[in-house]
């Protein structure tokens, strides 16, 4: 997969929201190059499962039914990752079809599982420095034991056990390498040597889309958040990207409004889980 996608210029929100969801979408299946993943686009979806049971591992996007047939084709949708027994999302973008999907979810058993906000910046207004945080430092992960330094932070960060690591997610980030000519790119910060923050980004669909920002619990309150989220955006500004979206949780859109992120559009997931 080549970053060198038709760069985004400025545009509506319109334009920026199908941006961030093929960006999303670039993103999923770029992960499923991983052994054992499964990922199709069919004419009304696009679905993968990596098997790894995280729910924004696998996924139903890109969603365009046909309503009089809607509950059949989610039965049918729903059957590859019923027999891989992990748990699912399904993303309901602004333009997804039919408008009341969420309903027909959960009557075939899938849970509301809340709403994100979809942000975005132009990345020429992105702050030229935030406040210094005194003994943090950034860096880009470059070889294989700073990324399992970002593994370990991430899963701790995002509420893992870092005693119990899923070893199938280690492998998964693992496959997924590292390096400045590939479009997922990670960071690492430290705060006096100790990693205690990670984000990443991946160019794709002309845009450049923010994940993976996390602090560990005793780092927060610091700003780290906020700077650990700039770095990355300004390697995509500085490879000419235009444009930069998210979707951030209720708790993380400070962090992101911060460094001038605006809310665009509001994103629903529906969850299913095995027993």
């Amino acid at each position: 997969m080549s970053i060198s996608s038709n760069i985004l210029q400025q545009t509506n929100y319109s334009g920026v929201i199908i941006a961030m969801e093929k960006n999303l979408i670039e993103f999923i299946m770029y992960c499923s190059c991983i052994p054992g993943a499964q990922a199709y686009q069919s004419i009304d979806h696009i679905a993968a499962t990596t098997g790894i049971p995280q729910p924004s591992l696998n996924v139903v996007m890109g969603i365009n039914m046909d309503e009089q047939t809607i509950m059949a084709r989610i039965k049918e949708v729903m059957i590859p990752f019923k027999a891989r027994h992990v748990p699912m999302l399904w993303w309901i973008f602004p333009d997804t079809q039919p408008a009341n999907l969420g309903h027909y979810l959960k009557q075939s058993g899938l849970q509301y599982n809340g709403a994100e906000y979809g942000m975005t910046i132009e990345l020429s207004q992105l702050p030229t420095s935030l406040p210094p945080i005194d003994g943090f430092s950034i860096e880009e992960v470059e070889n294989a034991t700073a990324l399992q330094e970002w593994i370990h932070v991430s899963s701790i960060a995002f509420g893992g056990d870092a005693s119990n690591i899923d070893p199938n997610y280690i492998k998964f980030e693992q496959c997924l390498g590292w390096g400045k000519d590939l479009p997922y790119r990670r960071f690492l910060g430290r705060l006096n040597g100790k990693a205690v923050a990670t984000s990443s980004i991946f160019l794709g669909a002309g845009v450049a889309g923010l994940f993976s920002v996390g602090t560990l619990p005793e780092a927060r309150g610091r700003g780290i958040g906020s700077t650990i989220s700039l770095a990355p955006l300004s390697v995509a500004s500085a490879l000419g990207y235009n444009i930069g979206v998210l979707q951030a949780s209720p708790t993380g859109y400070s962090i992101y409004t911060n460094i001038g992120f605006q809310k665009c559009c509001s994103i629903q997931t529906y969850l299913w889980a095995p027993r």
